[in-house]
């Protein structure tokens, strides 16, 4: 079941001394005495909420609510991951915190590292793992070029896979805009691509001061490739059919693979019988498996692709050698 925010439960499971450190950065809540609150104590702070503007509380829930996608057991995960790719080694003060919410609290409060936006990167991160990959949209033949050491991921690349996106849902109506981020994870090796295309233009009741009015927003929705070399291995989370993944997959090799286009694919579950059609065809056995003799007892066999041309040949016992019995048919 989906876990859902509310403001009551982030407050009693926030340590007071990190919402503290948030309301004073903002200027907000001076008259909370947040050293006084006892654990789990929250009243005091919502009541004080009710005094600041609708900005302001618009503000403070949308950031409570970003910290609460990783106030859970997968959103510490997600942080320690990505602390480790960009050279952090937080495993131990991570581990000493009090629960879930203090470290995602802790990572909105010390978010910068090198100009980088960890807590961006692990909420968004935090979005994609709960997108649907599905089996229609995978393919599992798309190995490396040797001239490569990994898929592109520059400015460049991720520009132009934006544009391709932009392009590619210009046609729906939609995608005017879109942006490509790129996050490597380990353990496995997967190369994440997420665009975020804008959407159509939607309406919804606000209040405009105390009037409801209805207005028009554009959000965006994301489509995600995640790469994994070691199998050449493309997955991808967008919305369409199969049609559209194999457009997709298109994109991300021309730009990402440095390919001419999408390659045939290729059936890894296909073998070689015509083996099976001579009576020479070997079975070798190990001794310890006890096993005297192999026969084949039926064969079925089509005309190239089209499987509904086909010729059985099956053995009932007593009709003699298989074989045999092929060559007088």
């Amino acid at each position: 079941m989906p876990r859902e925010y509310t403001l009551s439960t982030f407050l009693r499971q926030t340590p007071a001394a990190l919402l503290k450190q948030y309301f004073d950065g903002r200027g907000l809540l001076a008259e909370v005495d947040f050293d006084a609150l006892k654990k789990t104590e929250y009243q005091p702070i919502i009541d004080a909420l009710d005094g600041v503007t609708d900005d302001q509380r618009a503000k403070v829930d949308q950031e409570f609510q970003e910290v609460f996608s990783l106030a859970d057991k997968s959103g510490t995960r997600i942080i320690l991951e990505e602390s480790e790719v960009n050279g952090l080694d937080l495993a131990d003060a991570i581990e000493a915190m009090e629960n879930h919410y203090h470290r995602a609290m802790w990572l909105f409060l010390n978010r910068y590292h090198d100009g980088r936006d960890l807590f961006r990167a692990c909420v968004n991160l935090a979005f994609i793992k709960d997108m649907s990959f599905t089996k229609s949209k995978r393919r599992k033949d798309l190995f490396l070029p040797d001239d490569l050491d990994e898929p592109a991921h520059d400015e460049a690349t991720l520009e132009a896979i934006a544009g391709e996106l932009r392009g590619f849902y210009r046609d729906q109506g939609r995608g005017r805009k879109c942006k490509v981020e790129y996050y490597l994870r380990v353990n496995p090796t997967r190369h994440c691509y997420f665009g975020y295309p804008e959407d159509y233009t939607t309406s919804e009741l606000q209040y405009e001061e105390d009037e409801l009015t209805r207005q028009g927003r554009k959000s965006v929705f994301p489509v995600a490739f995640v790469y994994l070399p070691d199998d050449g291995t493309l997955e991808i989370s967008a919305p369409g059919g199969k049609k559209d993944a194999q457009k997709l997959q298109e994109i991300f090799c021309r730009r990402a693979l440095l390919m001419d286009g999408l390659p045939p694919a290729r059936n890894d579950r296909c073998w070689d019988l015509d083996g099976l059609k001579a009576k020479s065809f070997p079975f070798p056995t190990d001794p310890a498996d006890g096993i005297k003799s192999v026969e084949v007892l039926a064969l079925r066999m089509h005309q190239g692709a089209n499987w509904k041309r086909r010729i059985t040949f099956e053995n009932s016992g007593d009709a003699g050698d298989l074989y045999t019995w092929m060559t007088k048919a």
